[in-house]
């Protein structure tokens, strides 16, 4: 029997590891997950179910709903800025390296090169290079006479320098996507533009934009599920509590405090903290879904 399917299926055992481990390590904690947002549990001893007042405490509760939707709010901030900001200046970085700019191999490599580095320790080195007492930046203000800054210590700053961080980091990786996607452009239709009397701009516009949807649907919801899920970054430039006035919190840092860091009643405690994993899956998934759709869409009208 056995046998007979493997000659009608061959793709089958070509695909089952990988399902298999897919399964145990995504799909089962998932659900999992899902078990224990309905349970009062530290990690330790027996659950206590409790329906849906997790959900209820995090959504409602007037000390601690305040917190996670300020925290949600900075990931949206995020998650727009990769959108409207970064994206786009990764688009245009991968279309000067398409069109061959003088020096382009040595900008894709240096440009590239941020994103090897650990994000760990590039937030080291941004913290050092702001710290507010020994930092190079003051070091900088004061020998020009300037006054020194707190800099993430000042909530009005905090944010747009987390971003300059990432962007200096990983703004290569969509970069190269882009240009992935361009390389793919057959040489025959950007010739047949030339014959057909199109300048640069047109051919950017006509050509280059329609045939690189592809890659930015990709990038976009790439970007997106991590806007939602960052956490080493600010956790290390502003702490475990987000910063001053919070201005480097995120979901995923209020997931940590209140599951492992005892900010909830004086405990740890799973059952919130996978209630918080829950709503934010359920979150995620519908913003990747709506962008997939209509970027598909998009598509399709091209």
């Amino acid at each position: 029997m056995k046998s007979k399917i493997r000659k009608k299926r061959p793709y089958i055992g070509f695909i089952a590891p990988g399902f298999i481990m897919y399964t145990v390590f995504i799909i089962v904690p998932i659900f999992f997950a899902m078990f224990i947002s309905l349970h009062e549990w530290s990690g330790l001893g027996e659950m206590k179910f409790t329906g849906l007042e997790n959900f209820r405490v995090l959504l409602t509760d007037a000390r601690i709903s305040p917190t996670f939707f300020h925290a949600l709010k900075n990931n949206f901030k995020y998650m727009i800025v990769v959108l409207v900001v970064i994206t786009p200046i990764q688009f245009g970085l991968a279309y000067l390296l398409y069109i061959k700019i003088k020096g382009h191999k040595y900008y894709r490599f240096m440009l590239f090169l941020p994103y090897v580095i650990s994000t760990t320790i590039v937030s080291f080195f941004a913290t050092i290079l702001f710290d507010p007492n020994i930092g190079f930046m003051n070091k900088m203000l004061t020998a020009v006479g300037l006054e020194k800054s707190s800099w993430f210590g000042n909530p009005k700053l905090a944010f747009t320098l987390m971003i300059i961080v990432i962007m200096w980091q990983g703004i290569g990786t969509g970069m190269m996507i882009f240009y992935a996607n361009m390389q793919d452009i057959p040489d025959s239709v950007i010739e047949a533009s030339r014959i057909d009397g199109c300048n640069d701009w047109q051919r950017l516009y006509k050509i280059v934009i329609p045939l690189s949807i592809p890659s930015c649907a990709t990038n976009i919801i790439m970007s997106t599920i991590w806007a939602l899920g960052i956490f080493d970054l600010p956790y290390i430039l502003g702490g475990a509590t987000g910063g001053v006035n919070n201005s480097l919190d995120f979901v995923n840092m209020v997931f940590y405090r209140y599951t492992f860091g005892s900010a909830l009643n004086g405990q740890s405690n799973m059952g919130f903290g996978s209630a918080i994993s829950v709503v934010m899956f359920l979150i995620i998934f519908t913003v990747s879904m709506i962008q997939n759709r209509l970027l598909t869409k998009v598509e399709y009208e091209y």
